[in-house]
């Protein structure tokens, strides 16, 4: 039972208690009333009967007797009516059974009222003539008291009513305070801080208010410190001071999980030409000046939200990986990048004439990490000899020409209109009670017209860049309702683009589909990359409190991969984050890198978010993986089933 509710009852409780106790000392005083009342009449009948008999009874007369007993009978409330007449030895009398009409029987048995009887003697001179005895009616009495019951029943129901309504505005206001500290203790549960709560008037609510607020601040500014080591930690081993790219241990371990996720883009190396003599004739400062216009330029043509890799691997070069870029796009993409170094304002920086040199390598199947390496310095070499500055290799002299982007992109659009999708799911495993998958990550392809089936990897550059995204995520989820509605048990996990994710329109339907089916919200879930939320943030936050309100779970995908704070997960607060895989080749590289893991998973703990691992691919790195207090687990030691829309697998 709930305080307020307490609370009430006690107040209630003890109103009526002395309401009622009122109310019966006024109702046995009416009773004590209507008795002698009724005795008073009994008496005053007497005497007047009395006179009234004298003369008929010196007579002996019986009728008359009667006659005038009749009278004094219709005229009051009496049940018996007798007359001994004492010359004659005759006895006249007029008695009606004791009916009580209008008051209920239970009323009748409850309360007994004590009927007065008055016995006289008339006397004619010196003799007596004869004994009159009257008994009085309670009918009256009763009804006067059952009228004064209902009267007093109805004004006491009435001041409840009122009592209990004014006592649960009044018990609301006073206890408004300690809903608010309740919902404030839910919110820190769940790692989401907010404002400090105003402070009540009531003094015992107001130091709990206080306390409330202090630990909050404390817990928060713990989590800030947890959060602002890990990243300080990571920033010193993996970020470069002056342009805030990563550095060199950070690119080689990004470019081995590219490379191992069918990576389709390019690995581009730049130099910058003549930085040593610029340190040597205008100093540090001027350098290193350089060298951040220069990493401006990077960061303006290729944003974090296209997924790009950027990386200064020493004071004069930069690495970059472009996902999902064609050659075409890439060739683009580089001589737009090359117009910003050959601005007037920034070549005048420089003592010489050619002030940089790109090359590129466009990948379209998995390689390692050292293959890669060597053919972006090949590349490197050749630009070097380009008048350009810029050469672009590709992966193997064998690699056929895609189809264009164009052709692409209609392919896409006739393939959703036609739902030809096909499915693959990938089960995630908890570290505790592994029997059941947690969930699907449900894997769409498209089967493209002269392509055939094609992964999201390849088309997915091509959604985001037509943002045909909303339309692809909305098949997809369509899709997988009805597969959920076919009567799969599964729970299935769905991705959603980043060019969905800006769509308002899209947003509304998808919200709108899961009102529809309240019965399968807990067995569908979204996922979206770290780099959406970073760029989407206000728009991602609120389609997150719409999918917790709906019961619908969502995670973060690719955690970690970027420099920036963790601190949207507190806003955020997703059931689970899947950390970038490149983590999951730190955990089990070396025990120092294995320390940022560590850190990591315990500083996204702090927020009571689970976190996933990713690119598990054995038994040997899972047993490893328990160690750093991961959660689950997802990769290739279980590879993805293809299934079919409304046929469950085994």
């Amino acid at each position: 039972m709930t305080l307020f509710r307490q609370l009430l009852m006690v107040i209630v409780l003890s109103f009526l208690a002395n309401l009622i106790g009122v109310l019966w000392l006024q109702f046995e005083s009416t009773r004590d009333y209507l008795t002698n009342q009724l005795e008073s009449d009994l008496n005053n009948t007497s005497t007047s009967l009395s006179m009234a008999l004298t003369p008929h009874l010196a007579e002996g007369d019986a009728v008359l007797v009667e006659s005038t007993i009749n009278a004094y009978f219709d005229g009051g409330y009496y049940s018996k009516i007798e007359v001994e007449i004492l010359t004659t030895e005759q006895t006249v009398s007029k008695a009606i059974p004791v009916r009580i009409n209008g008051v209920p029987s239970w009323f009748v048995d409850l309360i007994e009222i004590n009927v007065p009887d008055v016995e006289t003697t008339i006397t004619d001179g010196w003799l007596q003539a004869g004994v009159l005895r009257i008994q009085g009616h309670p009918g009256f009495a009763y009804k006067q008291l059952w009228e004064a019951f209902v009267s007093m029943s109805s004004l006491l129901s009435m001041l409840s009513l009122v009592l209990i309504a004014l006592a649960s505005i009044g018990i609301n206001l006073v206890l408004k305070p300690l809903a608010r500290i309740r919902k404030k203790a839910q919110q820190i549960q769940e790692r989401k801080f907010g404002e400090p709560l105003p402070l009540p008037q009531t003094k015992e609510l107001r130091s709990v208010t206080k306390s409330i607020n202090q630990m909050t601040v404390k817990l928060k500014e713990q989590f800030e410190e947890e959060a602002r080591l890990h990243n300080k930690l990571k920033e010193q081993a993996f970020q470069d001071a002056t342009t805030g790219f990563g550095n060199r241990a950070f690119f080689n371990r990004q470019l081995q999980a590219w490379l191992s996720d069918e990576p389709s883009g390019a690995v581009v190396f730049l130099e910058l030409l003549g930085i040593d003599e610029i340190n040597k004739k205008d100093g540090w400062t001027k350098r290193d000046d350089v060298i951040k216009s220069a990493a401006n330029f990077i960061d303006g043509n290729f944003n974090d939200e296209s997924g790009a890799v950027k990386c200064r691997l020493s004071a004069h070069e930069f690495a970059l990986i472009l996902d999902g870029l064609d050659n075409q796009q890439i060739e683009e993409q580089l001589n737009k990048l090359a117009s910003h170094f050959q601005n007037t304002s920034y070549r005048e920086n420089f003592y010489q004439e050619r002030i940089f040199n790109m090359g590129a390598v466009h990948i379209t199947a998995g390689a390692s990490n050292g293959e890669v390496l060597s053919l972006a310095d090949n590349a490197m070499q050749q630009a070097r000899s380009e008048n350009s500055g810029i050469y672009i290799a590709k992966q193997s002299q064998q690699q056929q020409t895609k189809m264009a982007r164009m052709e692409i992109k209609d392919a896409i659009e006739k393939a959703i209109d036609a739902s030809a999708l096909g499915f693959t799911r990938q089960p995630v495993y908890g570290f505790k009670g592994a029997d059941k998958p947690l969930h699907f990550e449900a894997y769409a392809k498209l089967n493209l017209e002269d392509m055939g089936a094609v992964n999201a990897g390849i088309f997915i550059s091509v959604l985001e860049e037509f943002e045909l995204g909303d339309q692809f995520d909305k098949k997809v989820i369509e899709l997988v309702i009805e597969h959920l509605k076919a009567g799969s048990e599964q729970v299935y996990a769905v991705n959603l683009t980043a060019s969905a994710l800006k769509n308002d329109q899209f947003i509304d339907w998808m919200i709108d589909a899961l009102k529809a089916i309240p019965q399968y919200t807990t067995q569908i879930c979204f996922e979206f990359t770290e780099e959406s939320v970073i760029y989407n943030r206000e728009k991602i936050e609120a389609m997150c409190a719409q999918f917790a309100d709906l019961g619908v779970q969502f995670g973060v995908d690719r955690v970690g991969r970027n420099f920036s704070s963790l601190s949207y997960l507190q806003s955020l607060h997703p059931n689970y984050v899947k950390i970038d895989h490149a983590y999951t080749q730190m955990a089990l590289s070396s025990d120092n890198d294995a320390y940022f893991v560590g850190s990591l998973c315990t500083t996204i703990h702090n927020l009571d978010v689970d976190v996933i691992a990713t690119r598990v691919e054995n038994e040997e790195q899972l047993n490893i993986l328990k160690e750093y207090h991961f959660d689950a687990y997802q990769g290739f030691i279980y590879k993805p089933e293809p299934f079919e829309i409304g046929k469950e697998s085994n």
